[in-house]
């Protein structure tokens, strides 16, 4: 079960991301006004606070699923 091992070395990689970076900005262009053709926008910044348990979950699910992927080759 390769893919087993490789889905869990993702997850531990998005898990450690995770807990390093607590923080997910996301940049959006949002419309203010729209009078007929001309249309007036601005850039919002959104940020995403991601909990440290988040990043823990994924590392520990991504080493169970790394641990069942090497164990199920023997």
């Amino acid at each position: 079960m390769r893919w087993m091992a490789l889905v869990g070395m993702a997850l531990v990689v998005i898990g450690i991301i995770a807990l390093v970076m607590q923080v997910i900005p996301v940049h959006h262009e949002e419309q203010v006004a729209k009078i007929g053709s001309l249309t007036a926008t601005r850039d919002k910044e959104t940020d995403y606070y991601v909990p440290p348990y988040v990043g823990v979950i994924a590392v520990l699910a991504g080493g169970g699923l790394i641990f069942a992927g090497m164990r199920s080759r023997a």
